[in-house]
């Protein structure tokens, strides 16, 4: 088996091991361009459906509510703004891919393996390039959702991850503790890196998009890797798969220094 990574934000990435049983709640990739403001109408994004159709059949708007900040001489105002988000899923509502003025995600919450997904998001991605035609690239970004959930897997916390991650969940009260949570920032490799990472109680998300609240105390670990070595970069599908696949490989070893022997055995290595 791979060893763990020294060094997870400028060192080697180690190979990869496929765990049958990973417990995984979700896993994003996402594209960031230039705000092309016609993509808020329905005529202007109707051709990039119909080139997914076959695969994405099932399509919603969500309005999103967010607040932009106005400088007016030396004035600073909060501005409400509602963006619309284009959602296509699958046929089995599995994977989503979400299109706004700035952006293009894929998200799923079953996840098959980085081939597959990157696979998955070069076809949409050329799809894109065809329809809506984005110029330049202004970020790309990998997201990896891990949940520990079994009660037995929660008091064996420390058995499972690495005590960098657990603090005062080492010494024995994970137990006792309610809520310990942890987030971080970083730089890397390939330029920046977000982890969260702590135990929720029952029914607390600190994200409820990307990791729904269950009913039983968890572990968590939120790893968020992206790039802006290709900002300003022609808008090239081959690139950016390359690009994906760069900050992925650096969110996984953050996953894997951060995880023990025992985790990569307990959910099915291979």
């Amino acid at each position: 088996m791979a060893d763990r990574c020294d060094d997870p934000l400028f060192g080697e990435v180690p190979d990869r091991v496929l765990l049958s049983d990973a417990p995984l709640v979700r896993v994003l990739g996402q594209v960031k361009f230039p705000k092309i403001i016609k993509v808020a109408e329905e005529s202007y994004i109707a051709d990039f459906q119909e080139a997914i159709r076959d695969e994405y059949p099932h399509f919603q708007s969500d309005m999103i509510q967010g607040v932009d900040i106005v400088i007016n001489g030396n004035e600073v105002k909060p501005r409400q703004v509602t963006t619309v988000i284009w959602r296509f899923f699958d046929a089995d509502r599995v994977l989503r891919v979400s299109l706004g003025p700035d952006a293009i995600t894929l998200e799923t919450a079953s996840y098959v393996s980085r081939d597959d997904f990157l696979s998955r998001f070069e076809f949409i991605l050329g799809k894109l390039v065809d329809t809506i035609r984005p110029k330049l690239v202004q970020r790309v970004g990998f997201r990896y959702v891990d949940r520990i959930q079994d009660s037995a897997d929660v008091e064996a916390l420390s058995d499972l991850v690495h005590p960098e991650l657990l603090n005062v969940l080492q010494s024995g009260l994970v137990q006792h503790i309610d809520i310990s949570m942890t987030e971080i920032t970083g730089t890397t490799k390939e330029g920046k890196i977000i982890a969260r990472y702590g135990l929720a109680p029952p029914n607390f998300s600190h994200d409820l998009e990307m990791a729904p609240p269950v009913g039983v105390k968890s572990w968590v670990l939120d790893v968020d890797s992206y790039s802006t070595n290709c900002e300003g970069r022609n808008f090239d599908t081959q690139m950016l798969c390359t690009e994906l696949d760069k900050v992925a490989a650096r969110a996984y070893a953050f996953f894997r220094w951060s995880v023990t022997e025992k985790f990569l055995e307990r959910f099915g290595a291979k």
